[in-house]
């Protein structure tokens, strides 16, 4: 059974840069308790090893209770009232946020003090998004996930909107960005579009594709809330017929090798390396051992 592997699967550089930051910052405070305001990255193997270091992940309606503690600002942002609420209650603040999301958080910013209706290309639920929202002067911004939104519909038939500036979440799907665009050029009026996706992501998701068509089966390794994981299942299923999700090797299952001659693997932007080897070195010892 052969074996092919994505090469650009695993750790982009906002993730990896994040999980340095947080190793750094357990060596520089040993004597203090370390948090995160949510899930660093999006993968529950990183996030149980940084609690060997005393690093540990807060839900956002707890950030109130944190004082004077040390804060690490997680990968995909943070909301801006939480931020100025720590500031409050004197808390050091580590930025471990991605440049590529908080470059968008700039962008956002200055559209809005130029007085532009903000659309933000995203999941309405994602951390990144929430966060790039907070930036925004709500009542004139809008998160649209689909060219079917009916929200974006009706928006393009509103008179009152004179100038938009469009931004997407680090990783959507082109397509999808691409798509929402052309539907806004029906709005007469000044647009501008700043393709904000992570270029790591559109290289991961292209490479994806070219192996999925080449495989039987396609194995997906990432966080289960991962956004830009779950995108690379989505793309998957489209070209190779069987398909699974998984976050480490524990989830393997060699029935789904039966009659397979050729496996693809890819990973997500927050799936760590050895965790990738394990998958990869596991199914390997079931082929020597005929197990599948």
């Amino acid at each position: 059974m052969k074996i092919i592997i994505v090469k650009s699967g695993g750790f982009c550089f906002g993730v990896k840069r994040a999980v340095e930051t947080a190793l750094d910052t357990a060596e520089k405070f040993k004597n203090k308790k370390i948090y995160t305001i949510g899930q660093i990255i999006h993968n529950n193997d990183i996030v149980e090893k940084l609690k060997e270091k005393h690093i540990f992940p807060v839900k956002l309606n707890n950030v109130f209770e944190i004082k004077e503690s040390v804060v690490i600002l997680r990968s995909h942002g943070v909301e801006k009232e939480y931020i100025d609420v720590l500031n409050k209650n004197k808390n050091i603040i580590i930025d471990a946020i991605c440049p590529f999301v908080k470059k968008i958080h700039q962008i956002v910013d200055k559209l809005v003090k130029e007085k532009y209706f903000i659309i933000i290309v995203g999941d309405n639920d994602h951390p990144e998004v929430k966060a790039i929202y907070s930036f925004t002067n709500k009542k004139r911004a809008l998160i649209v996930s689909s060219p079917e939104s009916n929200e974006l519909n009706q928006l393009v038939f509103k008179k009152n909107i004179k100038k938009i500036g469009i931004v997407a979440q680090t990783t959507q799907d082109f397509k999808n960005f691409s798509e929402i665009c052309k539907k806004l050029l029906d709005i007469k009026g000044e647009i501008r579009i700043f393709n904000t996706i992570c270029n790591a992501t559109s290289k991961r998701q292209e490479e994806t594709i070219e192996v999925a068509k080449k495989v039987d089966l396609m194995i997906v390794i990432g966080g289960k809330h991962s956004a830009n994981t779950t995108r690379l299942k989505e793309l998957s299923e489209k070209y190779s017929k069987k398909v699974f999700h998984i976050e480490n090797k524990y989830e393997l299952d060699k029935n789904w090798f039966k009659d397979v001659k050729n496996v693809g693997i890819t990973a997500g932007a927050s799936t760590p390396d050895f965790v990738i080897n394990e998958v990869i070195k596991k199914i390997e010892k079931e082929v020597e051992n005929n197990a599948i």
